[in-house]
């Protein structure tokens, strides 16, 4: 496996996996120093996405310079890092999160063009989706640290810091096309990714309820150490998500959409109903798996769709994914407080099977076999 892949699967790590969905890991120490409830909680997280969207489409207009756009990937994610690690209060805690959270926005974009102007045509859909898989692996190091650190958070998040700035210049180190800029893409034409944006957006609001808030969840039905394991096992199974690119291969893609949502849909449901125990283990495993191969799908999607200008189109996808995250968070976070986690967590899962059902459906009426 090439440099340039290896040290991208990192900065996706130390981006996605710890700055960006480390808070809802440590969502139950932050809760308690910060006397945050779940409407608060899922606000801050809505805000944490929001600026992932706002720094994606920033690097999309600096896509003739990749490197630039890692470099901010990795000051964005130190940065908001060490504020959560430093926070005295609810105030700077919730821009932290958002500051940590546009780290991601930044990293996608650069990586995607880093990697295409790196890896050889033929192997570039394997090699995007490796790196996407970077989010597992991070995950599970954040468990790690969740676990050494204990009741020591803040120390948690300095790491966090850390490896988010050595990812950055190995990352950076491995790029061989040097300061060299790239030709600006075209501008992307929405009318080809009006299906899969709206794929996305109901797919990343299905998603937030775990991401936000299925830590807590498992918290308070299991010991904490027993919930930062079935987080580890989420991240552990996350990896697995580096399928997506053969399964799409071997199947096409509205299979491989709707399998992987329809996982996804089904693993939120099942740890809403069962919170503890092996099927909230297993519930998890399967949510971290099927979501970062949802994530690999939509970057094929992209590719496929408008391959001239895939970079950028693959930011438009995360960002409508994003989108739904941030509308699934405040939404999850208003039922929590509300009603009932199996509720919540039906809700979301429900919009995960409308996601699917946005795929089925075309297909029901048209045979054209490029999705779009």
């Amino acid at each position: 496996m090439s440099r340039v892949v290896l040290s991208g699967m990192a900065l996706i790590a130390a981006t996605y996996g710890l700055a960006r969905f480390g808070y809802g890991l440590f969502l139950p120490r932050l809760e308690e120093a910060f006397t945050l409830g779940p409407a608060v909680s899922g606000a801050v997280q809505a805000g944490s996405f929001l600026s992932y969207c706002v720094c994606a489409l920033l690097a999309s207009r600096m896509g003739s310079r990749p490197r630039a756009v890692v470099a901010w990937a990795g000051v964005t994610a130190c940065v908001g890092s060490l504020g959560v690690a430093l926070a005295p209060g609810a105030v700077v805690l919730a821009l932290s999160v958002v500051v940590a959270g546009a780290g991601a926005g930044f990293a996608t974009p650069g990586l995607v063009s880093v990697v295409e102007r790196n890896i050889a045509p033929g192997r570039q859909e394997t090699a995007q989706t490796v790196v996407n898989a970077g989010t597992g692996a991070g995950i599970v190091l954040a468990g790690g640290m969740a676990l050494v650190a204990g009741g020591q958070w803040r120390l948690a998040w300095v790491a966090i810091a850390a490896v988010s700035a050595a990812a950055t210049l190995a990352s950076l180190r491995a790029d061989r096309a040097g300061s060299s800029e790239v030709d600006r893409p075209p501008r992307v034409a929405l009318g080809p990714l009006a299906r899969p944006i709206a794929a996305a957006v109901l797919a990343g609001c299905s998603s937030a309820a775990v991401w936000t808030f299925g830590r807590s969840l498992m918290a308070g039905a299991t010991s904490d150490g027993g919930s930062i394991a079935g987080w580890m096992v989420l991240g552990a199974c996350g990896v697995l998500g580096a399928v997506a690119g053969p399964l799409v291969q071997a199947w096409d893609l509205r299979a491989a959409w709707a399998l992987t949502c329809g996982a996804m849909a089904l693993a939120t449901v099942t740890l809403g109903l069962v919170p503890s125990g092996p099927a909230a283990v297993a519930a998890v495993g399967v949510f971290g798996a099927s979501y970062t191969a949802v994530s690999g799908v939509l970057i094929v999607w992209a590719v496929r769709v408008l391959p001239q200008s895939s970079a950028a189109a693959t930011v438009v996808l995360f960002v409508a994914l994003a989108l739904g995250q941030a509308a699934g968070a405040v939404l999850v976070g208003a039922l929590l407080g509300a009603t009932s986690a199996t509720l919540a967590f039906s809700v979301a899962g429900a919009v995960g099977v409308v996601a699917t059902l946005v795929v089925v459906m075309q297909r029901e009426r048209r045979t054209a076999p490029a999705m779009g």
